[in-house]
């Protein structure tokens, strides 16, 4: 049994805080309704911390370095298996950001197999949260390290996320598109019983993951370079694929969060931007 998660993500979280070794990055949530579709967008915090802020955007998005390797001990949570450990992210713009990284490298690109759902379903087993993954560059992944993202639900007051309403109309364990979401993807939604043994559960989210790339035509086994890019978003409740072709639009990068309804923006001027380009259609054009 992996050591209890939410106790020591705190006791964690707190020691690396006072000691400076965990950097959070501060922003100002807006929330953004378009036809009926919610958004909770984060810009950078105040003109006197955007400095700071960017420099820690850019040190967080380095593929020069490994952070991984090795990693901080004041961020180690704990062994999750013989394959993985948990981290935290030093530069977390939401609190509690969770990293489940491989102990030896792999690469981002390779496919997801048994031991990272198997880490994941540990992680999702104690807290109630978002697992992602952004499945190379073209996906917004900045470290070629393999890892997987756990943040705690909920992210707003309203709602656990801005489209979980949405992904809640999510009928059955098939691939489908869901109500209300236009950019390309596939849905199912998640058996209630499925995490009560992680690892029966490991099987089960890599079949289902399977699936999912089999209905969007791609192909995992491709040669390095022309392994096909993804995000993949995984919750108590449902998965969700989405297939990429570029990273960003109008200078704005996307990664698995924003096809939750979450998108992360450097200032107000992006933002106006961003609302001028369509937020929906932006999702659209990125996949």
């Amino acid at each position: 049994m992996v050591t209890p998660l939410w106790p020591r993500l705190i006791a964690t979280t707190t020691h690396a805080l006072a000691s400076g070794t965990l950097q959070p990055i501060g922003t100002q949530p807006t929330l953004i309704t378009e036809h009926d579709v919610p958004f909770l967008i984060r810009t950078l915090d105040t003109l006197k911390r955007k400095d700071d802020a960017q420099r820690r955007l850019q040190q967080a998005g380095n593929t020069q370095r490994n952070p991984f390797l090795p990693w901080d001990p004041a961020l180690w949570l704990c062994n999750l298996s013989p394959s993985h450990h948990a981290l935290l992210n030093k530069f977390n713009v939401i609190d509690h950001h969770l990293l489940i990284v491989t102990r030896d490298f792999e690469s981002q690109l390779s496919p997801l197999n048994y031991n990272d759902f198997h880490a994941l379903a540990l992680c999702l087993q104690q807290i109630d949260g978002l697992g992602f993954y952004n499945g190379g560059p073209f996906a917004g992944a900045s470290q070629p390290h393999k890892h997987l993202q756990l943040i705690p639900l909920p992210m707003t007051p309203c709602a656990e996320l801005p489209f979980s309403p949405l992904l809640a109309r999510l009928q059955g364990d098939q691939p489908q598109p869901c109500p209300g979401l236009l950019f390309n993807h596939r849905a199912l939604a998640l058996p209630a019983e499925l995490f009560n043994d992680p690892q029966q559960t490991a099987d089960r989210l890599l079949f289902y993951h399977q699936q999912l790339q089999a209905t969007l035509n791609l192909n995992p086994n491709n040669a390095a370079e022309k392994k096909p890019a993804f995000n993949l978003l995984i919750t108590r409740r449902w998965m969700l694929l989405v297939p990429r072709h570029q990273e960003s639009i109008i200078g704005i990068s996307l990664n698995a969060l924003a096809f939750s309804g979450a998108v992360l923006l450097r200032n107000k001027a992006q933002l106006a931007e961003l609302k001028r380009y369509g937020l929906m259609r932006g999702l659209m054009d990125v996949c």
